[in-house]
């Protein structure tokens, strides 16, 4: 890790918001990381360049005072998927007087006329969990159609529609899937640098998929994500980070329901929509996923990764743990040992 003091090497947006809130700015094998400086508030800003002229912010950061800051676009047709986990934020481009609020789990994908800033204010005194994915609209787009005489139907629809729509703010319906895969983000971190890294910025583009996905069935073919509100689909979120940090507490229906005051068909409801399977199934995900990070990381034996995650039955585990990974726990353990 190095510190930065050249404004050659620095991405501009990242320095900018460096002389905004103090702090000390790294690099890591091209990821940006600012830590603000307590005066300001407490968190961090990261970004992450990947390829196809898309570049990623990550916000997760609390405030001391309100934030108001212009975004440098990398080219003058930009555009930007916003997602708000957590906070309150305010988008707006250069021509335009009013901001746009951009609402917790609701993808936004504001579109850039020929601009070179984007506006946002972030609120104070809140936890702000926000990710913007940046992309060179005619780069990326290009990169699909480029020496294909057979260019994809929806590729040109949403080119065609981006260029007729230019200056303009788009808030889609509500999705937890992209909360989901943002949540892994977070989690990538922890393994080694080169794979967490790699983990991080294919998750991202996957998360960019679904942003297209998203915008495209609303826009042409009126589909919508989810049914549940605002604020159901966050107790479904808090309820997912739980579970995800509790894997060996006994999770029943009934239990979960009664924790988020949310009925049996709403929080399977929930639960489809954020991680296209069932409670019952999330939950057993959850525990395989720790015990396969247990079994790596830790000297524990089968036994006790059995009973750390919440189960009482050795064969059992073993059986859903092949499921998942095709190979039994122990010789998981020994082929992953054996290549380092």
């Amino acid at each position: 890790m190095s510190n930065i003091t050249t404004i050659d090497t620095l991405p501009k947006n990242i320095f900018k918001l460096k002389e905004k809130l103090g702090g000390l700015l790294t690099e890591t094998k091209g990821v940006y990381t600012l830590k603000l400086d307590e005066l300001c508030g407490k968190g961090e800003i990261k970004q992450y360049i990947l390829n196809n002229g898309i570049v990623v912010y990550k916000f997760n950061i609390a405030l001391n005072n309100d934030l108001v800051f212009e975004f440098e676009t990398q080219a003058k047709d930009s555009l930007f998927f916003a997602y708000c986990t957590q906070g309150t934020s305010f988008f707006k481009s250069n021509d335009n007087e009013k901001y746009n609020k951009t609402e917790e789990l609701r993808p936004t994908i504001l579109l850039n006329n020929l601009n070179t800033q984007q506006n946002i204010i972030i609120k104070k005194d809140f936890n702000f969990t926000f990710d913007l994915i940046e992309i060179n609209n005619t780069e990326y787009f290009n990169s699909f159609t480029q020496n294909n005489v057979n260019a994809n139907l929806e590729i040109e629809n949403l080119v065609n529609y981006l260029k007729t729509h230019k200056s303009h703010t788009k808030l889609n319906a509500y999705n937890l899937k992209v909360s989901d895969k943002l949540r892994k983000t977070n989690t990538d971190s922890t393994t080694t640098p080169l794979t967490g890294l790699l983990k991080t910025k294919s998750t991202y583009l996957y998360i960019l998929a679904l942003y297209l996905e998203q915008f495209y069935n609303e826009v042409y073919n009126n589909k919508i994500t989810s049914t549940l509100s605002k604020s159901e689909l966050q107790k479904v979120r808090l309820l997912t980070d739980f579970i995800v940090t509790n894997p060996e507490l006994q999770h029943t229906i009934n239990s979960l329901c009664q924790k988020i005051s949310m009925s049996p068909a709403k929080l399977q409801e929930g639960f489809k929509a954020m991680h296209d399977t069932t409670v019952a199934d999330f939950v057993r995900n959850i525990r395989v996923e720790k015990a396969e990070k247990l079994l790596l990381e830790t000297d524990l034996n089968i036994s006790e990764i059995v009973y750390s995650i919440g189960l009482t039955s050795r064969s059992y585990f073993c059986k859903i743990f092949k499921h998942k990974y095709n190979c039994s726990p122990k010789r998981y353990r020994k082929i992953s040992l054996n290549k380092y």
